[in-house]
């Protein structure tokens, strides 16, 4: 819902473009930062408890960036943010590796992804019609009321799993071994580093996208929000065409990588010639998120399963990897403009 308002964020605390666009990259700098603390401590002190407190610092922190009228209290409140939502990565998808067997987690990762990727999907639409009758400041308020739901169902409801380290206290000798051995494992980085980067270049068509369509393009925010729900589409298309292909799996990896690269390409090609027609744009990044839906969540049960370290460790790295690269793609953002 924060895309649409990226400019009048800029209006509002009178900075470059380019400093609102680092509002959405300071966010994946602060879920790539404090995962790996989480998860030694979502293994010793159990999944439910990370999670829980994880949400109840989300609330203030996103409460924070509804009432600051400083740009740096904003950013810091952002980063706070990310930093405290990965606990959604590391506990919550750590619950779903452990309780389910390979083929159901797969299906749950892939049924639960449809379900994530509405927020890019719906969000921004929803970000759109909100902004036409609300100031910008009124969507933070409306994600803290919406988090403090998700927190009490959450108290409700989750399940606890096997708390693996059973010591007082935690050996971080050990936990930085682990680390090591999942960083060393081959399998986990060939299905880690291709995840990592499809995520890269979707988060700088988010980031980007808002300036290129509302403020380069001069459409309005309603046709934005359509646009994104679009594109994403394709990605919820692709994400739920996985479950026809479990029994080739390696295949549907190889060709769904071929073919994102291949549409990756084409639509870097326009936006750099012909950035202009965006409806052009628009259909090969459609087909872009439909390729890499139809593998995302492949990759990450593939790099899950590739190491017997601690699922909180192997989550906590992979996470910490994709929104890292998060960053950088939100980043690379920063360095296109659009000249008429």
């Amino acid at each position: 819902m924060l895309l649409p308002a990226l400019p009048q964020i800029t209006q509002t605390f009178a900075i470059k473009a380019s400093m609102a666009k680092l509002t959405v990259a300071i966010w994946f700098l602060g879920a790539s930062c404090f995962q790996v603390i989480l998860g030694p401590l979502a293994d010793h002190l159990g999944r439910r408890k990370i999670l829980i407190m994880g949400g109840v610092f989300f609330i203030a922190a996103t409460l924070l960036c509804a009432i600051t009228n400083a740009i740096g209290i904003f950013l810091f409140a952002r980063f706070i943010q990310g930093c405290v939502v990965s606990s959604i990565l590391v506990a919550g998808y750590a619950t779903i590796h452990e309780l389910m067997n390979s083929e159901q987690a797969l299906k749950t990762l892939s049924w639960m992804g449809s379900i994530t990727v509405l927020s890019p999907a719906i969000g921004p639409l929803l970000g759109s019609f909100l902004l036409t009758w609300m100031h910008w400041r009124g969507l933070f308020f409306l994600l803290a009321a919406i988090a403090c739901v998700s927190v009490i169902l959450l108290f409700i409801t989750m399940p606890e799993t096997v708390i693996i380290v059973k010591e007082k206290s935690i050996s971080w000798t050990r936990v930085i071994k682990d680390y090591k051995l999942v960083l060393s494992n081959k399998r986990f980085l060939t299905y880690t580093l291709p995840f990592c980067i499809l995520f890269a270049a979707m988060m700088l068509w988010d980031t980007l996208s808002p300036f290129y369509l509302i403020h380069w393009l001069g459409l309005g925010i309603i046709l934005f929000g359509c646009i994104q729900a679009i594109t994403y589409t394709g990605f919820i298309i692709g994400t739920n065409l996985i479950r026809c292909f479990l029994s080739k799996l390696d295949q549907v990896i190889r060709q769904g990588l071929k073919a994102s690269v291949a549409f990756a390409i084409l639509t870097t090609l326009c936006f750099a010639l012909i950035p202009q027609h965006f409806k052009i744009i628009v259909f090969f990044l459609l087909l872009f998120m439909l390729s890499t839906g139809l593998i995302f969540y492949t990759l990450h049960r593939k790099a899950i399963e590739s190491s017997h370290v601690s699922t909180g460790i192997k989550v906590a790295v992979f996470s910490s990897a994709m929104n890292l690269f998060g960053f950088f793609g939100s980043l690379l953002a920063n360095t296109i403009h659009f000249s008429n």
